[in-house]
């Protein structure tokens, strides 16, 4: 049995670039505002370093991660929250999670393991060319 059908043309999901840097220790960072539910949400993403350990982060992360403080004029705190993403299957199910759990106005931070999820991630994203 089958779950009702979202009309056509209708995502559950929806997000923008509203920060986008390149270039030398920023390659592909970008800060997204994304529509989930009637809330607006401040997300960006990384890849993780060798060890987890945030000093061994890729600097493209370290940059991901202080776009989206900037834009979302958050730091570390409630409003702000992070996410590990281990593998491809768990990418839509921490997504719909993490957005869900949000408040209005959150910035969400998602530390990938491989490049294989940051691709599932941005298509779960539903980035659009605003």
């Amino acid at each position: 049995m089958r779950g009702p059908r979202r009309p056509q043309g209708v995502a559950l999901i929806s997000s923008i670039v509203i920060h986008r840097s390149a270039g030398a220790g920023a390659a592909g960072v970008q800060v997204l505002d994304t529509t989930f539910k009637d809330k607006r949400v401040f997300v960006s993403w990384g890849l993780r370093g060798e060890d987890l350990s945030r000093e061994a982060e890729p600097a493209e992360t370290v940059a991901a991660r202080q776009a989206l403080q900037r834009e979302s004029r958050q730091v570390e705190g409630p409003r702000s929250t992070e996410v590990f993403i281990a593998n491809q299957a768990a990418t839509a199910i921490s997504v719909y999670r993490m957005l869900s759990e949000a408040r209005s106005g959150d910035a969400v931070f998602f530390l990938c393991d491989s490049p294989a999820v940051v691709e599932w991630l941005v298509t779960a994203l539903e980035i659009r060319e605003g």
